[in-house]
């Protein structure tokens, strides 16, 4: 009797080693999936991407300049009440509403019916004050996707080269309240390290600090002056060539209704 309970122990720890092998090597092999691809792991925080895109896809140009984006935004507006701005870089394919939810999940994995998509939709973040764009010390800032196309913010990754750049300094923003315009004064790579989406600043000292240290990590230099009297705004993508990286576009406001 006491043998055989002896045995019945000896086979129940045998089990539990295996399986808490098992489970160890799974978690190895896991962590050198993501590892290997400079990805997240799943479940890190929403409103960025964990898969990756082809940064080296052809991105499409475009010369439809000139349209009226306010009345563009309004005629979306009128069946999508969280489409709260039309977002173009002009002789990009960045020419797209832009939503808002609640918080960022909303349109990270859904577009705007609501419908499961895997590329979601470009959309603000939910901090931001769609309405206070020109107001002192304010960041607005837009994510979108980095995809196996350039349907989303992919093309953002031209500016990696100072050359792009010379020829697509400007950002178009239009909210139901007009256009806004933008001058891109700081483009570069990044980790969740760095936190340049923040959108409170308890001083002025501190809102020019925090400009500062944008300035500072730019990849080329712009020539754009930028000081506490700016409002910014920030486009922000996945930058799949270093670990948990982020591709950051940020401008200066320099033409509003």
């Amino acid at each position: 009797m006491v043998k055989n309970k002896k045995n019945v122990g000896i086979v129940i720890a045998i089990i539990v080693i295996i399986v808490m092998a098992i489970i160890g090597i799974v978690a190895l092999l896991l962590n050198n999936y993501f590892s290997n691809r400079g990805l997240e792991k799943p479940g890190e925080e929403l409103g960025y991407d964990i898969f990756i895109g082809d940064e080296n896809a052809p991105v499409t140009t475009s010369e439809d300049e000139g349209r009226n984006l306010v009345d563009e935004l309004k005629a979306i507006n009128v069946t999508y009440k969280d489409a709260v701005a039309w977002l173009k870089v002009p002789g990009t394919s960045i020419d797209t509403p832009v939503f808002q939810g609640t918080d960022n999940t909303r349109y990270y994995r859904n577009d705007r019916d609501n419908i499961e998509q895997y590329w979601g939709e470009n959309f603000l973040d939910y901090r931001c004050d769609i309405n206070k764009l020109s107001d002192p010390m304010t960041n607005i800032i837009i994510y979108g996707h980095n995809t196996e196309t350039d349907n989303r913010f992919t093309p953002l990754l031209n500016y990696k080269r100072q050359e792009f750049y010379n020829t697509h300094k400007y950002i178009e923003l239009a909210t139901l309240n007009g256009l806004y315009k933008y001058e891109i004064f700081s483009v570069y790579s990044t980790d969740t390290g760095f936190y340049y989406i923040d959108t409170v600043f308890g001083s002025m000292s501190e809102y020019r600090d925090f400009l500062t240290s944008l300035v500072n990590k730019t990849r080329y230099g712009t020539g754009v002056e930028i000081t506490q009297d700016d409002s910014i705004l920030t486009l922000s993508t996945c930058d799949y060539s270093i670990r948990n990286g982020r591709f950051v576009v940020q401008a200066r406001l320099i033409e509003n209704p």
